[in-house]
């Protein structure tokens, strides 16, 4: 009994004197969680934070994607131009020609990098006078596609035309050809699509005629390439350093792919 009461005197007495002694323990530990429950409040709030800036980010990401996608360059019907055929042709019964230069409506400025070509005077049309060209078959087609195949296999140089060495591109091969015939096409492939009557914006052979211009993009350009119709779906052009200038089928993938228009710069008109 003794033991108990001194033992109970004890505890009295610490209580009073230590009032906070019963709560010590017990706010340890509550400290403890309230810690623990602060630190996780703290690690949702840095992710959440992570997840909005991540958000705006993908967000500000898309719209730049979509800037950018909207600037890309969309090869349109607009995108190429339209003048009038060059020049006329009128076959004559005896097996000649009268070119007729026909001025269009939308001039074009001649580029610098025009070959040198020197005209004899036989060979002038005159203003005044009609002059006739002696050339055959009868087809004027027929005579530009000869006057191209000659040229077959000549070697592939990039910026070379056949005006003054041996080699050509792909634009110079065409404004070779049809200068030859006095019309007069500028140097690049660009430049040139820009003139003569628009045929087809698709690769359809029904609508395209032996001599027509094509024109193909290459190398993310609107246009980087040109060749001369053929006619039964195939094409002459300097196509590439391996190959020169060669006869391409066009029923292929690529081509069709890459086509951007086809023109006409010269029109045939016939005698009645």
């Amino acid at each position: 009994m003794a033991n108990r009461i001194f033992w109970s005197v004890l505890i009295t007495l610490a209580l009073t004197f230590v009032p906070n002694l019963a709560h010590s323990i017990p706010t340890k530990s509550i400290k403890k969680k309230s810690s623990k429950t602060q630190a996780r409040v703290a690690k949702k709030k840095k992710s959440s934070r992570k997840s909005k800036v991540c958000r705006s980010r993908s967000s500000k990401r898309r719209s730049r994607r979509v800037v950018r996608s909207s600037v890309v360059p969309s090869y349109s019907r607009t995108s190429v131009g339209e003048t009038p055929p060059l020049m006329k042709v009128t076959p004559q019964r005896d097996g000649r020609f009268l070119l007729e230069p026909l001025s269009p409506k939308k001039t074009l400025k001649k580029p610098v990098t025009h070959p040198a070509h020197k005209d004899n005077d036989s060979d002038r049309i005159s203003s005044a006078v009609p002059h006739y060209n002696t050339f055959e078959p009868w087809n004027f087609s027929d005579l530009v596609l000869s006057l191209a195949k000659a040229y077959r296999y000549a070697p592939y140089a990039r910026g070379a035309t056949l005006a003054n060495s041996s080699a050509t591109d792909c634009s110079g091969f065409v404004q070779f050809i049809y200068h030859g015939f006095k019309i007069d096409l500028p140097r690049s492939s660009a430049e040139q699509a820009q003139v003569g009557k628009v045929v087809t914006h698709r690769m359809d052979f029904s609508k395209l005629l032996p001599g027509d211009l094509l024109f193909f993009r290459r190398g993310g350009r609107s246009v980087g390439h040109a060749g001369i119709y053929l006619g039964e779906g195939k094409m002459i052009h300097a196509s590439n350093h391996r190959n020169g200038v060669t006869v391409t089928d066009l029923r292929q993938s690529y081509y069709e792919n890459t086509f951007v228009v086809a023109k006409r710069v010269f029109v045939v008109k016939y005698p009645e």
